[in-house]
Parts: structure tokens; sequence; C-alpha cells
């Protein structure tokens, strides 16, 4: 079973308020549009992913562990309908050690669209997002399929997207104003991506699409408007213009901290903390949860599926190591960046719960607390162990039921 218990931020210590994510209308046409410019949204980017002060170049972090983890980022304004396009443009590699990952494989950029409320850093991975890789591969829920030419540094790639076409709309791309084709086709209506034709959702990012990119140790700007260099496909409008032409949908944005939560789950290992956390994070859409954990750095690494000892061997090892090594930057981001958070680690020691809650002196806190039946926890456990071919030894479990208490203040 799971129990809450909620401590409210602190008030009135002088600081300025910071932006976070909130749900907006549809851009107005007319004479407002103009208070909008196409830019890289902070309020939809991975929180190891940065933005430069001119909001069009972007990059991520790629020190140790990052190296080798992918990171994504959203343009502000999506679309609902027309013809547009975006360019993105290869500015630079960033210097890595990574021995032990082809050359190839080392800076790879992917350009693309996805639906607003997609993961940020699944590209190209699910049946909601299209994206073109620097190895010369289109993807879309995880097929991979040759398309095009490879491209890197220096290189210039155009994504243009065609929702006015029927039955069927369509993606493609050129590189360097050389056309390479029609990616793909789709249903972009009610029955398929659920963008065109239909009433604008509560949420109003879950009905559009948005410019996209997934980076791993390169450094890309990009092109929304021909002020921006974009120099457009034939037929396809710079992606701007969706805003005066009525098309175009507002992404998240941010308001103040003291709106921002930050939920501690706390439990034995193999309790079913992440189990009730994805729950919750998928039954709360409007709330945008970053869900921080292990699990969160073995997905920016992409490491397929489960974490599996049998099938990693030795590698285990090193990759937990980087996972932790990456959990702890992410989480002291995490604190001076205004989200909605999911802590989710064991938490049982008083000691660890302070020393993470520390930095959000601002948000909202929640404890989440998972205390199954010792059967239950045996069963979960026994389950682990066949999945990830690892336990935790009954005395370290013993010691951490131990240090298990809660504090109410």
């Amino acid at each position: 079973m799971a129990s809450k218990l909620h401590h409210p931020p602190p008030r009135g210590d002088g600081e300025l308020p910071v932006k976070r994510p909130k749900v907006e209308d549809p851009i107005p046409t007319g004479t407002l549009a103009n208070l909008h410019r196409v830019r890289l949204n902070p309020a939809d980017c991975g929180l190891d992913f940065d933005i430069d002060a001119n909001e069009l170049q972007g990059r991520a972090l790629h020190e140790q562990g990052f190296a080798y983890c992918w990171s994504g980022a959203r343009a502000n304004i999506g679309i609902r309908g027309g013809k547009y396009c975006f360019g993105c443009k290869i500015i630079s590699e960033q210097a890595v050690d990574m021995a032990d990952t082809p050359a190839d494989q080392q800076h790879v950029c992917r350009v693309g669209l996805s639906r607003g409320d997609d993961p940020v850093g699944n590209l190209g991975e699910t049946v909601r997002s299209f994206g073109f890789g620097g190895t010369g591969k289109f993807s879309s829920a995880a097929k991979f399929l040759e398309y095009g030419e490879k491209f890197g540094v220096g290189d210039m790639i155009v994504c243009a997207v065609d929702l006015e076409k029927r039955p069927l709309a369509s993606v493609g791309f050129s590189k360097n104003g050389r056309w390479l084709g029609i990616a793909t086709e789709f249903d972009a209506r009610s029955h398929g991506l659920g963008v065109v034709d239909i009433e604008l959702k509560k949420l109003p990012w879950e009905s559009a699409l948005f410019p996209h990119v997934l980076l791993k140790n390169v450094v890309v700007q990009l092109h929304f408007s021909t002020g921006d260099g974009l120099i457009p496909e034939e037929g396809y409008r710079p992606w701007n213009l969706a805003i005066e032409d009525g098309n175009a949908v507002l992404g998240p944005t941010f308001s103040s901290l003291e709106e921002c939560e930050v939920i501690m789950m706390v439990g034995l290992p193999a309790s079913g903390k992440t189990t009730w956390a994805e729950k919750w994070v998928k039954e709360h859409p409007e709330k945008r949860y970053v869900l921080l954990g292990t699990n969160l750095a073995l997905d920016l690494m992409k490491v397929p599926g489960l974490l599996r000892k049998h099938n990693y061997g030795e590698r285990f090892d090193r990759l937990m190591d980087q996972a932790t090594g990456i959990f702890n930057t992410l989480l002291a981001r995490a604190a001076k960046t205004p989200r909605n958070y999911i802590l989710d680690q064991t938490n049982v020691y008083k000691s660890a719960r302070n020393r993470k809650l520390k930095q959000f002196v601002r948000y909202r806190k929640i404890a989440v607390v998972v205390f199954p039946t010792p059967v239950d926890l045996k069963a979960r456990a026994l389950k682990r162990f066949e999945v990830m071919g690892k336990e935790v030894p009954a005395e370290a479990v013993n010691e951490m039921l131990g240090q298990l208490c809660l504090t109410y203040k």
C-alpha cells in the first residue's frame, strides 16, 4: 500500500519567481502573434539539455557518463495543419572519451517531429514521432529504415511536414538544399496521430506536432524562420508562419517555483515504488512529471529494455556506476529547473531524504511510502531477481527496514 505526507513550500523568502510548465491556450492570431517567437523550449527538454541565450542553439551534457546519453528538446510552437518546414544545422562535435563505442555512434543527431505529449528523449522510437538520424536512417515506432544519407558537422537538415495532404499526411527531409524524398506517410486525423480535423484537447500540446531534436555529443542550431537563416523547401512555409496562419499551438511554459512539487518515494527494494510512480505519471499528464531514478539514466543511455545482468555481464556494474553519477548530476540540476519531479529511489534513510530534499527549498514536498506485506515483498523480490539477475542481500534489507521511520512536522 502507499500513503502520502505533504509539506507545503515556505513563503515570503523574498526571491523572485521562476518559470515552470503550465497549460496554455492555442496561440491567438493577429497582433498578439507578434509576441511569440519560435525557439527551443526550456520547459520541454531533457534535464541535461542546455539552450543558449539565442534560444536556437542547443547542446547536452557530455562529460563522463553523459557521453553515452541522448538528450532531446522540442520547439515552443507546434502545428495542427498546413505545410511547414524548419532547419537544423550541426555546428560541432563535443569532445568525449568513448573508446568502447564505434566512432560513427559517438556524435549523432536525430531531427524530426513529435506530438507534444511524447517523451522528449524518444524521438523516432514512438508511434507519435518521426526522426531522421545522422547514421542515414529514418525511424518511427522504433523501426529504423535506410533513408537519405548520413550527415554530420556542417550539414543543414530541413524537415518538411504536409498536414494538408489527404488521406495521409507526409514528412520528408533535405540535406544541404537537396531533397531526399518523402520519408513516410501517416494518418494525422483522429484515428491516427490526432492533430488535424479534431477538437483541441484540454492540454493543447497533445493536439499538435512540434519540431524535435535528439542529440548525442553534438551542438546544433535551429532555423524556424527566414530571419534565422532558413531556406524553405519548395511548397512549404517557414515554421514561424504557422502563427499568423492560425495553425499554431503553444507548448508548455513556466510559472512560479512555488507551484512545483517534488514527490519522494520511500520504500524497500522491490516494494513497488517504480510501479506506483509510473502509474501516477500516466494518470496526471498535466503535471508533466520527470521521474528521477536509475531507470531515467539507463533510458538516456538507450539501454534496451530492462537492465538484465545475465545479458550485460561485466558491463552491468559499469552501467550502474555511470547511472548513479548521472542521477546525482540530474538531481542537482532538477532543483534549479522548475518542473514537477518524482524521486524514485529507496530513500529509507532520513539522512538521504534530507540531503536530497534540502535542494528543493521552494517546492511543495510530498512523501509516498510504499510498504507491502512480507509475502508480497518476497514475491516482488523474486520477480526482480528473475528479470535482472540481481538481488539485495537479506541483511541489507533488514538494515534498511530498521532505519525506516517517518518524521511528521
